[in-house]
């Protein structure tokens, strides 16, 4: 596995290099921009460059690899390795965006790129992500058929990840608007899941013409990704995820699974939830901490965060099931089942 992360951060950086230059300009725009001061396209890419070498878990693209590899071999990885940058590079470009529409200032341990760089920078940065790695495609040597089928998985899914933000801001926007579970499960399957299955989907689509095995392949991983952001919110209550406050979901008014839950068996305790909810967004976490801190107890008092952690081990146990049906048995395989078993050790 580290090999493989080694290689995926070697055509990661390939693709945006520490240093920027015309003859890259070229490359990727098909252009050539009539003058040598380099400072442009670091302002056009450093916010992302800065975000994408801050490091990541980066395991979309491996969920891309291992598809490719246990479908297809040998041959199938070599051509999946050079598409990597499909999955990971709209990942830390929705990153960016996040952070802007949530007014979040962390991002894994540092000032968030609008911190940095400003908001019209960084913007454009974060939307550049989403289409600077679509150049993978082209310059690939698969067959136009094959390529055509990329250019549509990646579309599909570009689209699915909105929808999953626009659902998330909407609840935001509201502090009194708790969703259903079923609602919340479809928002995190677009908008954490769906990335995870784009990544499954092309390198499956790599390695097989069976449109079965590629849809079967993308439905565990945005299971995967589902169970992840289910752990992700526990974690965020519970001890608070690296690089960020504990409880920084509550500042940002998300309603994460527990929340939920809580608000679902507690509900003559929700005008005081939404009280502290206001509180935060109004007054940031520093001046809310106790407060955020006093709800959190109280919504690990009424069990709602032992339920969201059962919600998503159930479902990652379901995941390992449906892994060892689909696949061969293999040490990719072992690879694929330790990463989700990683999730629930966390």
């Amino acid at each position: 596995m580290r090999r493989w992360l080694d290689e995926i951060e070697q055509e990661l950086y390939r693709l945006l290099p520490p240093q920027v230059d015309n003859r890259w300009v070229k490359q990727i725009f098909q252009v050539t921009v009539p003058f040598e001061d380099d400072r442009l396209f670091e302002t056009i890419c450093e916010p992302g460059r800065d975000l994408l070498y801050r490091g990541g878990k980066r395991w979309r693209p491996m969920l891309l690899l291992l598809n490719a590899k246990m479908l297809g071999g040998t041959e199938a990885y070599r051509r999946a390795k050079e598409l990597v940058g499909l999955v990971e590079f709209p990942h830390n470009g929705s990153l960016i965006i996040d952070d802007i529409e949530d007014a979040s200032v962390l991002r894994r341990g540092k000032p968030a790129a609008h911190v940095t760089y400003g908001t019209d920078i960084s913007i454009n940065a974060g939307n550049l992500l989403y289409f600077l790695p679509t150049i993978t495609i082209d310059n690939s040597d698969l067959p136009d058929s094959q390529k055509l089928r990329l250019y549509t998985i990646y579309s599909e899914y570009m689209r699915k990840i909105h929808l999953g933000q626009g659902m998330d801001i909407a609840w935001h926007h509201t502090i009194d608007l708790i969703p259903s579970v079923e609602a919340y499960e479809l928002m995190c399957r677009m908008k954490t899941g769906c990335l995870a299955a784009m990544g499954a989907q092309i390198g499956a689509a790599v390695a097989t013409e069976d449109e079965q095995v590629v849809a079967r392949a993308g439905l565990i991983a945005e299971h995967i990704g589902l169970s992840f952001q289910m752990f992700d919110d526990v974690i965020n209550l519970e001890k608070g995820n690296p690089g960020k406050h504990r409880g920084d979901d509550i500042v940002e008014n998300k309603k994460s699974l527990p929340i939920i839950l809580y608000a679902q068996s507690r509900t003559a305790n929700l005008e005081r939830m939404f009280e502290v909810f206001r509180h935060a967004h109004e007054h940031g976490y520093e001046a809310s901490k106790d407060r955020i801190r006093s709800l959190i107890d109280e919504i690990e008092r009424s069990g709602a965060l032992a339920q969201a952690r059962d919600r998503a081990l159930a479902l990652a146990r379901q995941v390992i099931d449906d892994i060892e049906e689909l696949y061969e048995p293999s040490e990719d395989r072992e690879v694929l089942t330790g990463m989700v078993k990683g999730f629930i050790e966390a």
